[in-house]
């Protein structure tokens, strides 16, 4: 692999990704955001802002007595009411469905904050019409894109539901999680897992409370390694997949990856193991990742982190840039929209 065709240092963003957190984590912790009282939180957001909030609705859904929706489309869903807290989560500041969701938001009567690097959503910030926390990136981000910035949209939103009273995760274990990452990160095999599973479709499984976590780490190899890929929940994924594997045929040229952790629950692992032997005899190939983390927060970033260096590598491994985005650009040229 030549790292060197890595012209917008994708690699070095992911480096440093403890760094991001840990940087716009601290940036929020300054902002103008205060506690409130909510019933529910609806976080506003596409793409790598709104895996963030993916990410802490799965860390918070089993202890956490307000629900957390995160809302990928225009507007907002009719049940909000002014007992409701929306963030409107923007990496660039622009985004134009997190700007309809403030349209709804002026009507309902609700809580907003907002959270981002710039934009429009800053400049409401910045002249007052709402609460929340710009932050800056610093070196942490070379491209400047959100792709390689996870860690920039999740630091700025856990600082941000910190200082509104829903986070209780302290700082120390933040951090110590972040530490445990980047040990594992030494010593983990996914340039090993990214070989076995290059030029075929990629298809992750987790347990249901690693949802959130699933679901970044499948758009690192959607956005950085450029690689269709698919992920599934246990047990669901046995109520409604099983029967469908091994049609059509070129479904056997999948590769399906198991992350599997020692919080799943017993029954989780026992479906695990019978659905490898079922696979098995439909002539399915697999591979089982064992995240290593002392701790659900740990587990859980190290699941997405890991997503974003697998798609790092597909990059590598096909001798392509991981940082162009013309079909993004192409696409927001026809919508009209700033790219970022």
């Amino acid at each position: 692999m030549n790292e060197n065709i890595d012209s917008m240092e994708i690699g070095k963003a992911l480096t440093l990704f403890s760094e991001q957190i840990k940087t716009t984590y601290e940036q929020s912790l300054t902002s103008n955001i205060e506690p409130m009282e909510f019933d529910n939180v609806v976080i506003s957001g596409m793409g790598g802002s709104s895996n963030a909030g993916k990410i802490i609705q799965s860390l918070l859904e089993k202890d956490s007595q307000k629900p957390i929706f995160i809302f990928n489309d225009y507007g907002l869903p009719a049940w909000v009411n002014e007992k409701t807290l929306v963030v409107l989560n923007s990496y660039s500041g622009n985004t134009e469905e997190t700007f309809s969701a403030y349209e709804a938001v002026k009507n309902i009567g609700c809580k907003v904050i907002g959270v981002t690097t710039g934009g429009k959503v800053a400049e409401m910030i910045n002249s007052g019409e709402i609460k929340g926390a710009i932050v800056t990136a610093n070196d942490t981000n070379p491209s400047g894109y959100p792709k390689s910035g996870l860690g920039l949209s999740f630091g700025v939103l856990f600082g941000a539901l910190s200082k509104v009273g829903l986070i209780k995760i302290s700082k120390d274990e933040l951090y110590s999680a972040l530490d445990e990452v980047i040990k594992i990160r030494e010593t983990w095999n996914v340039e090993e897992i990214a070989k076995w599973s290059a030029d075929c479709l990629p298809v992750f499984f987790a347990a249901r409370p690693f949802l959130g976590p699933l679901n970044a780490a499948r758009n690192g190899c959607c956005e950085i390694g450029r690689v269709y890929t698919q992920f599934y929940d246990f047990p669901e994924m046995n109520h409604v997949l099983i029967e469908a594997l091994a049609r059509p045929e070129t479904a056997k040229k999948n590769k399906y990856i198991f992350f599997e952790s020692n919080f799943d629950n017993q029954r989780i692992k026992i479906r695990y193991e019978i659905t490898k032997k079922l696979m098995e005899e439909q002539g399915l190939t697999h591979m089982s990742y064992n995240l290593k983390g002392s701790t659900f927060l740990a587990q859980s970033l190290e699941l997405a982190h890991f997503g974003a260096w697998l798609g790092f590598h597909y990059s590598m491994i096909r001798g392509e840039d991981p940082g162009p985005e013309p079909w993004i650009i192409k696409l927001k040229e026809s919508l009209s929209q700033p790219v970022h």
